[in-house]
């Protein structure tokens, strides 16, 4: 029997909402003006109970499609911006998968993208060529710890000092190898080396036998909400080699800035 008007063979009109339609409905209330929304704002406007808008904020919370301000509004974050800069793409624009690849045919070697949230930053987009050797086995998806990778230091280096101490007043610096910097004196050092040079090194410092180096791609105000890293095997890349490829990566964080831009 064919659906009769207005309905479709998998819905009905007293059908109640799947769990993905009920996150989708609470992000597209995100997005609504104004630009960040309280608790009981959103449950009106979803019109799902309290218990579920503020578990479904959580997950979003937690893939950096949305952030919690100070005063417990709720707003789009850095990953929700990323995906709609994407989407607005042109057909013949370049895209930051595009940049991603173009870089790892260039160095030879894994290309990490990931976002800032809050205290982590989570990986966006990982590119790797069909002649390496060895393959890295991170993931999209995978949260980073901000101190202890090439990615998160570039971001830490470009925050406020306020905000750094704050962040290594919440995190307490845990390590994940014997090289993890573990101290405010050792990241604040670290973060001005990252500004002269223009680039952040983790030498061993998020994982055994893995050296990266990374930029961070500023927002139009030149804040930092993401960073783009090269990755490599330690013992087949030096240190000297990683970061001659500083130019080549610096330049493919101003293209993704400028994606992100339009």
């Amino acid at each position: 029997m064919e659906p009769t008007s207005g309905t479709t063979p998998h819905s009905t009109a007293t059908s109640k909402p799947n769990s993905t339609a009920k996150l989708l409905r609470v992000l597209e209330a995100v997005c609504e003006p104004p630009s960040t929304h309280r608790l009981t704002t959103l449950v009106t406007t979803t019109g799902l109970a309290k218990t579920s808008v503020y578990r479904l904020l959580g997950e979003l919370i937690d893939n950096g499609f949305v952030m919690r301000d100070g005063d417990g509004r709720y707003r789009p974050d850095t990953a929700l911006k990323v995906l709609a800069a994407e989407v607005r793409a042109d057909d013949d624009s370049k895209t930051i998968r595009t940049i991603l690849t173009e870089l790892q045919r260039r160095v030879g070697n894994t290309i990490h993208y990931a976002v800032r949230t809050s205290d982590h930053a989570i990986y966006m987009d990982k590119v790797e060529g069909a002649e390496q050797a060895i393959r890295m086995a991170s993931q999209p998806g995978t949260e980073l710890q901000l101190h202890s990778t090439a990615i998160g230091k570039a971001i830490l280096a470009n925050l406020p000092e306020d905000e750094v101490r704050a962040y290594a007043h919440r995190t307490g610096l845990p390590s994940s190898t014997s090289q993890t910097i573990t101290t405010l004196k050792g990241l604040l050092a670290d973060g001005r080396l990252v500004r002269t040079r223009g680039f952040a090194i983790d030498d061993q410092e998020n994982e055994n036998l893995i050296r990266c180096i990374a930029v961070a791609v500023p927002d139009s105000q030149g804040h930092p909400l993401a960073g783009v890293s090269i990755s490599t095997v330690a013992a087949l890349v030096p240190l000297e080699e990683l970061q001659s490829y500083a130019e080549p990566l610096a330049n493919a964080a101003r293209e993704i800035s400028a994606v992100l831009g339009r």
